[in-house]
């Protein structure tokens, strides 16, 4: 295979196929109000930190004793301290200072000779500092507390002391050493409090972080996004069938005199078609080939263009463009800007093609069997057959296509760029529904707890004598064993009260007599029984005694009464011991209720953590536009059109507004470039959720059950060093690969791709608005006002390298000269022109420069590439390309049976 070098032979073969592609290159030189303003709130912050670390450098000179008894202090010595390598800016000598400088516009740096003198700050620090410094530890000493802290022998009131003459000393020495050193402008940014000079600041931050080491902080600073205006290069990839060849052998196949060989190709073919009007094919040959069927070099630089998270993100109703980016250019000239855009074009697309290239290569794979089996599927049958009396050989070569590439310069665009800060706050991201099974508790047995025998009574019938002590009569009222109803001259006999019973014994064993009560049955009589009457009968083992006292009683003239008695039996038991028993039994049943939610939670967590992951992407063409929409909401609303700016006091007026931004800039085709995640790591951060169960409650107990919420670590296992990392996420041996950003702590949209993901934790996008074609000149007098000039006036000189304008034209004009350039490329762009015809250099072929190539086809570049060229439109980049195809074809080959070499 020799490398094919003259391409005369190809001359007008017209383009099979063709891509558009683009490169936006920012414009320097003119500084944004809005945006230095955006830029100004940050710088600020960092002003302030960056004091403060150069402050911190400062070794405080001072001397102070204390005296806790007596709540008394002495200032030995105070002056400016010594910077050491210039914590927090403000106090006694950032007043008095801002207090002696004059007004801004009288502020000159001579004022520092004085201010920041060895004399005048030795004043300040023994006439101001050194009394405040009194006031606050007698301030301090003088309070209760504090001064009992002091008597304990702490050291209350001296920190705040020492941290004010620290902070004095610090300031005076940190405004001595900026002077010392001339960094006025420095003085005056922290004086004044403007951010005037961003040189001087960045050489503020240099000192401390040194963050210029590598590139000239003067030259370069201001590009970093200042310039709201830059120009958007359009070109178009052609590609060219030139011929196929035979490539390198992938088969042999040898047939001896009289044989036949049969190669079979079956190919399976598998169309689904879904609601979602897409359409998946799936493609397999086996026996000879195993291909996938993207192997047109057009089609896959599309797809690359599509998926490329480092491209631009355009979509529009017609038409959809890959964008890259270039660097920042000084240059407002439309040659020096077209130069750098095409370098850039031509990296992009060798690279990319050359990649998808390799990648088309790598997709086939080839096998030869014979066969003589015959099927009905869709197949193509080869019959080789050896006729003659020698053995023949046949190599299966593949072949190969000729494929050549050429870039066109196809016009350009006049853009507006600004910038999106937190452009994901504003998008929802999925939650997925998922109704988790409880467990089934049902399966645990209910434990046995150990009751204790219950206590019961038992009815006995018992006899009360009368047992007279003293010729008592029994139809006589006795209370207590004394007589009640006495007559006239009569008296009190007595009886016996306490009538022993027993002894009684209950049915069961292992219970005691706890108390009786008595029933006199209808009797004249009331009684009842002492809890300490009662006792063991110790002639009887188990059996008990008990007294019955009679408080009131008439025997009705009988010697005996007949009650019954209820014996209240209990029960003997170790309570303490019971309720350890029942503890321990509970105990035991709740972990196993504990452990089988543990275990469902599991089951339910690595559930859905395998649907999280299957779960497919939204379509990127939806994800896109929603992501389009956010970025307008923010640049349309809060940017394009301020209320300040353009009163908008009704809808009627909002339409015409609309309408009017519509004609100026080309809405739709707005490009936004998503900034990495890294500038600003860590804004939305975000870890993997596995949700949980409802709040259970115990049926034995009555209690909440503890439910997990979160996957222990016994529960998982890694390849690391087993340290429970911020970042870690889960993954099981079902679910797919985590997606990009998981190792991050990324917030991710479970629904989203990898672009929907990074526009959520971007800290901000780029987003860049073409001009319309001839609207130059007024959306530049749209965005002078919107966008605000920076203190740029009519009469400032342009400093760019042409030398045509440096020095002699303004900033504005040379804006207009540009605008006028872009308007001139695109009218020129749409004017019918004859070109030459390669194929005949008498003829000609005409057509407008965006669609010669189609008239006049393929026409070879000399030099593969050139950056510089004579004019618009031209054709300025070409290469080769070497795809294979699907197909092989059978070459008989012969070799030399001695040295084995083919002939």
């Amino acid at each position: 295979m020799k490398r094919l070098s003259d391409l005369t032979d190809y001359k007008g073969v017209l383009p099979s196929a063709s891509e558009i592609f683009g490169v936006y290159q920012p414009l320097l030189g003119w500084k944004s109000g809005r945006m230095q303003r955006r830029i100004d709130t940050g710088v600020r912050t960092r002003l302030g930190d960056s004091v403060a670390r150069l402050a911190g450098a400062v070794r405080p000179d001072y001397a102070v004793s204390f005296a806790p008894a007596d709540c008394a202090l002495e200032v030995g010595s105070i002056g400016p301290g010594q910077l050491s390598g210039a914590p927090s800016f403000g106090g006694v000598v950032a007043t008095q200072i801002t207090q002696d400088l004059p007004s801004k516009k009288d502020y000159t740096p001579a004022v520092w000779k004085k201010l920041a003198g060895a004399d005048y700050l030795g004043e300040l620090l023994t006439a101001k500092v050194t009394p405040a410094a009194v006031a606050l530890y007698t301030e301090l000493c003088s309070k209760p507390a504090l001064t009992r802290e002091m008597e304990r022998g702490s050291h209350g009131g001296e920190v705040e002391v020492r941290a004010l003459l620290e902070r004095e000393s610090r300031t005076a020495g940190l405004v001595q050493s900026l002077a010392k050193n001339g960094r006025f402008s420095v003085l005056e940014q922290m004086f004044y409090g403007q951010v005037d000079n961003k040189i001087a600041l960045w050489d503020l931050l240099g000192q401390v972080d040194d963050p210029f080491a590598t590139i000239d902080p003067k030259h370069d600073l201001n590009r970093v996004g200042l310039s709201p205006l830059g120009v958007a290069h359009l070109f178009r990839e052609y590609f060219f069938e030139l011929d196929t060849f035979l490539g390198t052998p992938v088969g042999h196949v040898w047939l001896a005199p009289g044989a036949t060989v049969e190669l079979i190709e079956i190919q399976t073919r598998r169309v689904l078609t879904e609601q979602s009007f897409e359409q998946a094919t799936e493609t397999s040959r086996k026996s000879e080939n195993s291909a996938t069927q993207q192997d047109d070099l057009s089609d896959a630089v599309k797809d690359e263009n599509r998926s490329d998270v480092k491209l631009g993100v355009n979509v529009s109703s017609n038409q959809s463009w890959g964008w890259g980016s270039a660097a920042e250019s000084a240059s407002f000239g439309m040659d020096n800007t077209q130069s750098h855009a095409r370098e850039q074009t031509h990296k992009s697309m060798r690279q990319q093609s050359s990649k998808l290239s390799e990648e088309i290569k790598q997709n086939f794979k080839t096998t030869f069997k014979t066969s003589t089996e015959t099927t009905d599927t869709q197949s193509k049958r080869y019959l080789l057959t050896n006729a003659g009396g020698e053995l023949i050989n046949y190599e299966m070569r593949r072949k190969m296509r000729h494929l050549a590439v050429q870039v066109q310069d196809i016009g350009s665009y006049l853009c507006w760029q600004t910038y999106v800060d937190d452009p994901g706050a504003h998008l929802g991201v999925s939650r997925l529904v998922h109704v988790g099974s409880p467990p089934d508790t049902s399966r645990i047995p209910i434990p046995e707890m150990v009751v204790p025998p219950k206590a019961f009574s038992q009815d006995v019938n018992i006899t009360i004598p009368f047992i007279s002590l003293d010729d008592a009569s029994n139809d006589d009222d006795f209370d207590n064993g004394s007589e009640t109803s006495l007559g006239f001259l009569d008296s009190t006999n007595h009886i016996e009260a306490n009538i022993k019973q027993g002894p009684v014994r209950c049915e069961q064993s292992g219970f005691i007599l706890a108390s009786v009560a008595v029933d006199a049955q209808g009797a004249d009589a009331r009684m009842h029984v002492e809890a300490t009457s009662i006792s063991a009968d110790p002639g009887t083992p188990g059996a008990y005694t008990f007294t019955v006292h009679l408080d009131h009683v008439n025997f009705g003239s009988q010697n005996s009464l007949n009650a019954k008695a209820t014996l209240n039996w209990e029960p003997v038991v170790d309570q303490t011991a019971i309720d350890t028993e029942n503890a321990k039994r509970l105990a035991m049943f709740t972990a196993k209720e504990q452990e089988l939610f543990r275990q469902a939670f599991i089951d339910e967590s690595r559930t859905r953590i395998k649907i999280a992951s299957d779960l497919q992407p939204r379509a990127a063409e939806d994800l896109r536009g929603e992501e389009r929409i956010v970025v307008y909401r923010r640049l349309i609303q809060d940017m394009l059109t301020p209320s300040a700016f353009v009163p908008q006091p009704d809808a009627q007026t909002q339409h015409v507004v609309a309408e009017l931004i519509d004609s100026i800039f080309d809405v739709d085709k707005m490009l936004y470039f998503v900034s990495p995640e890294w500038w600003r790591p860590r804004l939305h951060h975000g870890h993997q959720e596995t949700g949980g169960f409802d709040s259970y409650t115990d049926p034995v107990t009555g209690q909440p059950v503890a439910v997990p919420n979160s996957i222990p670590a016994e529960d998982t296992f890694g390849w690391g060093d087993g340290a429970t990392r911020e970042d870690n996420y889960y993954v099981t041996e079902e679910s797919k690969p985590a997606r990009l950003g998981s190792s991050l702590g990324w917030l991710l949209q479970l629904d989203g791709d990898d672009m929907r993901n990074a526009f959520l934790n971007a800290p901000w996008v780029k987003a860049v608005l073409p001009i319309r074609p001839g609207q130059e000149r007024v959306a530049l007098n749209w965005l002078q006002h919107v966008e605000g000039t920076n203190g740029i006036t009519d009469t400032d000189i342009y400093e760019g390298p042409e030398p045509a304008w440096k020095g002699t034209k303004t900033v504005f004009e040379v804006l207009q000269i540009l605008a006028d350039g872009v308007a001139a490329k695109y009218q020129q762009g749409l004017t019918t022109t004859d070109f030459p015809d390669p194929l005949d250099d008498a003829s000609t072929v005409r057509a407008t420069p965006l669609d010669r190539v189609f008239e006049t086809g393929f026409d070879p570049l000399q030099g593969g590439f050139k950056a510089g060229v004579d004019g618009n439109f031209e054709v300025f980049d070409q290469w080769i390309e070497i795809l294979p195809t699907d197909q092989v074809v059978a070459v008989e080959v012969s070799y030399d049976p001695k040295t084995g070499r083919q002939l």
